[in-house]
């Protein structure tokens, strides 16, 4: 499964042998994905990726997500995908992060567009949702840039380590995006 976004970007499947990297991106930016990622803590030796990507491989084959890479000029440098695709509905979440060294350049940006064309014109979704911490605000630009309706706000949706937190809900209707 690959997503070509143009000549230096593309979202495609993380592969089992790719846990080492996998590990290592995430290591090396542990504090600025903990503040948002509840699960960064419990990510502590390469090998624990191994069952994860297998799991990430089955849901995307069985089309209840879509959990892909990003890789820059041919390096892994964050993740974007669909975390969960409900097909009943057409309707599937967007979830995303990547390493603070590619921040600001408008790569997550380009990635998240890319996956929205995808989701509407290969997968015939309807409604594409994005949540983001309501303090989180380079989270939040991107939805907001990409025409993505703020429908509510969430009060303590998610638990990270030590507290609750209130979260922004966004959606994207596949008549809004193709208007």
């Amino acid at each position: 499964m690959k997503i070509k976004i143009d000549d230096e970007l593309e979202l495609k499947q993380v592969q089992s042998h790719e846990h080492q990297e996998m590990y290592e991106l995430v290591d090396q930016n542990r504090t600025q994905l903990r503040e948002w990622l509840p699960w960064v803590d419990y990510m502590s030796a390469p090998a624990q990726y191994i069952p994860i990507i297998k799991d990430w491989v089955e849901m995307n084959d069985a089309h209840e997500a879509l959990t892909l890479g990003v890789y820059y000029k041919g390096e892994l440098a964050g993740m974007c995908g669909f975390n969960r695709i409900v097909g009943l509905s057409r309707r599937a979440e967007i979830g995303y992060w990547l390493a603070e060294q590619y921040t600001g350049t408008g790569i997550m940006t380009k990635a998240v567009k890319g996956l929205i064309d995808y989701g509407f014109n290969e997968l015939g979704l309807h409604r594409i949702e994005i949540i983001a911490g309501t303090e989180n605000k380079k989270s939040r630009k991107i939805p907001e840039r990409l025409k993505f309706t703020e429908e509510a706000v969430m009060k303590d949706y998610e638990f990270l380590y030590d507290h609750y937190h209130d979260c922004v809900l966004y959606r994207l209707l596949k008549t809004d995006w193709l208007t």
